[in-house]
């Protein structure tokens, strides 16, 4: 065809005729562009890069060095540079197989069977499931906007609870519990009940500093506070994790030790990411607290609520939308999140908080799936 032809096939179209065309047009060439572009996955809370090379080389020379020989299985070496971050007595803690095997462990030690667990709701999705194998119940106490309730937890404690667990910067709401008002809440705990503070993502806060409620140890015995190297260190795959407690739990935190420590590879990188020192994690946090904070403020035009969030990631709500619903939009949109149905909540959605470019994909992406008045008619670069 022509150029002159191409012309005359629309001499006989009306305006609304043409119009039609052009939308029709526009569509496919918005879907094949569309297709181009690769999913952006926000459904993790891992952090999506490597980690340091030197904390890679730390295991690789491990593992080239002596891998068949056993570890230390005190971890001495690594205890010792934990407790001076934390400024605590080496006695006080234990490094295991991540943080999610420690609290199973703690439970196998606290629960007897048709003992309580208590936990808001939702939180750590791992929580109940950890009560059961343990042959414990758990027992759901529901947030309010997002948040727990310090006298709803407590109200829902028995005298079967043998335990309390918390989530701090909470998974998937990503709110969080002031050491103040944490200390009030063990304050009033009986004491039957164990507290065990897992705080995945607290390196994520900012609303106080970063130990504020790791030192509640040295006044609260029952409390144990369970820290990882999995989300803001980059070693998930390694299985990385310690829990410190009071130096009165000294039988407790003993009973936590994995019977032969922890492998040599992850101990070399663990003490790597420690003697590293916060340059690298400064880097990190940084840009997670700017863009969770455009990502809340940018939100606050679009039909959409989030409670405020001190953690990596926001728990996303559309109006008149259920969380399924908007997975699937933004899934269309090329932006893959975690759906709230398995996490606790099937109205809410969990959005990992990456770096820029992310951010301007994600609030592209959610402006369409809410219908949003928008100008541009593919996502972002």
């Amino acid at each position: 065809m022509g150029l002159l032809d191409y012309y005359r096939q629309f001499e006989e179209m009306d305006e609304s005729e043409y119009n039609a065309l052009l939308r029709e047009r526009r569509a496919r060439e918005k879907a094949l562009a569309l297709e181009e572009v690769p999913v952006l996955d926000l459904s993790s809370t891992e952090w999506p890069e490597y980690p340091s090379a030197e904390v890679v080389q730390a295991s690789v020379y491990t593992a080239r060095g002596r891998i068949n020989g056993y570890p230390d299985g005190h971890a001495t070496a690594l205890r010792r540079l934990i407790a001076e971050r934390h400024y605590i007595k080496i006695e006080q803690i234990v490094v295991g197989n991540g943080a999610t095997e420690l609290l199973q462990t703690a439970a196998y030690l606290l629960l007897s069977p048709h003992d309580e667990l208590v936990t808001p709701w939702p939180s750590y999705s791992l929580f109940p499931v950890i009560a059961l194998r343990a042959r414990g119940r758990p027992v759901p106490v529901d947030l309010a906007d997002g948040r727990a309730d310090a006298d709803a937890l407590l109200a829902a404690v028995t005298p079967r609870t043998r335990v309390l667990a918390l989530c701090n910067p909470n998974d998937p709401t990503g709110t969080y519990i002031p050491s103040d008002q944490l200390g009030d809440l063990l304050s009033r705990m009986p004491e039957h009940v164990h507290v065990l503070l897992d705080e995945a993502y607290i390196e994520f806060q900012d609303a106080e500093e970063e130990d504020a409620c790791l030192r509640l140890v040295e006044a609260f015995p029952r409390l144990l506070v369970f820290r990882t190297f999995s989300k803001i260190y980059g070693l998930s795959g390694l299985r990385a994790g310690y829990v410190v407690g009071s130096p009165a739990a000294a039988s407790v935190l003993g009973a936590l030790a994995p019977m032969r420590g922890v492998n040599a590879l992850t101990q070399a990188a663990m003490q790597q990411a420690l003697k590293l020192g916060e340059r690298e994690i400064a880097g990190r946090r940084k840009m997670v607290i700017e863009q969770r904070t455009r990502l809340q403020e940018a939100l606050r035009e679009l039909p959409v609520s989030s409670p405020p969030s001190q953690a990596n990631f926001i728990w996303l709500r559309a109006r008149d939308m259920s969380g399924s619903e908007l997975a699937d939009r933004l899934e269309r949109a090329r932006v893959r999140v975690a759906r709230g149905g398995p996490l606790g909540d099937d109205d809410h959605v969990r959005v990992a908080v990456a770096n820029s470019a992310a951010t301007d994909r994600l609030l592209w992406a959610i402006g369409q799936a809410v219908e949003a008045p928008r100008d541009e008619s593919a996502p972002p670069d």
